[in-house]
């Protein structure tokens, strides 16, 4: 399975939830890979009674499906071909909904011809396809639920989720993203002008790639440094102030910082030893690293002397890692770090609407499951808020919010594109150097198949973002009585 090519140096303890769970997973498997008959049938006819909006066109060996029934090409809206190519695909998508959809598009049990398109579908189908929930979904994911806390963010689990991620391969993330390095939301001068360039197709799968040379102007790196530019006016960093990030990141952040703002000194926080490898060679490659430190370290672990040391605190896109459980105790741990007086913080965090968060975490979807980020909760506005005031009694006040989630849709695009442009000549060689073992011989062009297209599910979150079901807020927030602070509302 695909899931070796995510071993890192710091796994999850053999427990007894660990072992549960892997029983589960190869039962569950096992059962839908079996694809007994009267299981599939069912599933079909659930699936296929359950969709009214759209248009999608389904493929299969024995029948050939139109949603709505009568629909015409001159009607508006999205539109998708799937391809059945298993049949355990209905099994997968009646039981699991999206998270079963995605894994079935990564064994290669389906086909899409616009991935974007039909995840549209689906959003506008969602009441329809949420209502799904009979015996066969209640038996695939009440044992996943209960073994999902193997994931809570522990000490102990934490660095073995962030590791599950970040630690793949600098080389494969170099592959993707813009020269900075940074993997967070952009801030684009437009929102799809990327869609409006000749040969970009709208899925940016089938359109051309936007790998540029080193010559060429890089809109995604004007982006992300737009962004970092706006979180460092937001923090209003001043000459001599020390500053805490925790999650590094590769340095981007720190060394923006350190660069723009003289006499700064910052420390910045990571769980990825691959992180702070890299990130340590870029912060010495423009001689920062007598300013810039970078720790192999919990934000839970840091040092008692460090208590009233910081001037400012940056986080960028970490609080998604903390887990729901751990937000008090994040935010009780920045409020100890920040001075008393004077101190400022910008966070950016990934959001979820409040109406959907009560259905969101009483579940386990693709992304959780399949290791792009283990142990995450993307928690809505009021749970960071609440959560905040809880956590430094009322000391902490926002001073601002705004959300660029809007972006994230085109960052991501950007990303696929450059991914799939890179795979072959950059990604698959980065993959066979860290995992030798897993991607020789006769299997490993399948595992390279299955891994390529676990990470094209990203247009189910680009989705996400384009219709603002999910949300991407930067927050600034100060102490009560921070007169030097100043109004950065409109920066």
């Amino acid at each position: 399975m695909s899931k070796q090519l995510l071993d890192t140096p710091f796994k999850h303890s053999l427990s007894l939830t660990s072992l549960a769970d892997k029983a589960w997973n190869y039962l569950s498997e096992t059962v839908i890979q079996a694809g007994w008959s009267p299981i599939t049938k069912l599933s079909e006819a659930a699936v296929v009674t359950n969709l009214s909006s759209g248009h999608l066109r389904v493929l299969t060996s024995s029948h050939i499906y139109t949603f709505p029934d009568h629909s015409t090409e001159e009607q508006t809206g999205y539109r998708a071909e799937l391809r059945v190519l298993n049949d355990v695909f209905w099994v997968r998508l009646c039981s699991m909904g999206d998270l079963g959809f995605s894994e079935a598009y990564m064994y290669g049990d389906v086909e899409c011809d616009d991935l974007v398109s039909l995840f549209r579908v689906f959003l506008d189908n969602r009441e329809e396809l949420s209502n799904m929930d009979s015996s066969v979904s209640f038996l695939f994911q009440l044992p996943q639920k209960l073994t999902s806390y193997r994931f809570l963010n522990t000490i102990s689990n934490s660095r073995s989720n962030i590791s599950a991620h970040y630690d793949i391969s600098n080389d494969m993330f170099a592959g993707f993203l813009s020269k900075d390095m940074t993997y967070s939301c952009a801030i684009f001068d437009g929102l799809d002008g990327d869609l409006m360039e000749v040969g970009r197709g709208a899925n940016g799968i089938n359109g051309k790639t936007c790998s540029p040379n080193e010559e060429e102007r890089d809109e995604l790196y004007e982006a992300q440094m737009r962004k970092l530019r706006h979180i460092l006016k937001k923090a209003n960093i001043q000459p001599g102030h020390r500053v805490l990030e925790i999650g590094s990141g590769w340095g981007a952040m720190a060394i923006l910082i350190a660069q723009t703002v003289p006499d700064t000194t910052i420390d910045t926080l990571t769980l990825s030893v691959h992180q702070q490898t890299l990130a340590r060679e870029r912060i010495a490659a423009v001689g920062l690293e007598d300013r810039i430190s970078v720790h192999l370290m919990d934000y839970r672990n840091m040092p008692q002397h460090w208590g009233g040391m910081f001037d400012r605190f940056i986080s960028i896109e970490m609080m998604e890692a903390v887990g729901a459980e751990f937000l008090v105790t994040y935010w009780q741990k920045v409020n100890w770090a920040l001075k008393e007086r004077g101190g400022v913080g910008v966070v950016q965090v990934i959001t979820m609407p409040e109406a959907r968060f009560e259905r969101y975490v009483g579940g386990i979807d693709f992304i959780q499951k399949w290791v792009i980020f283990p142990g995450s909760c993307v928690p809505t506005v009021t749970l960071l808020l609440q959560s905040m005031r809880e956590a430094s009694k009322g000391t902490l006040t926002v001073d601002s919010m705004t959300n660029i989630g809007p972006h994230y849709a085109r960052t991501l695009r950007e990303w696929r594109r450059r991914f799939l442009d890179k795979y072959d000549d950059v990604i698959i060689p980065a993959l066979k150097r860290e995992y030798p073992e897993v991607m020789s011989g006769s299997r490993g062009q399948s595992e390279i198949e299955i891994f390529k297209r676990k990470w094209i599910c990203d247009c189910y979150c680009e989705v996400g973002f384009t219709t603002r079901t999910l949300g991407d807020h930067i927050i600034t927030f100060t102490r009560e009585g921070c007169i030097d602070y100043g109004c950065n509302t409109f920066e």
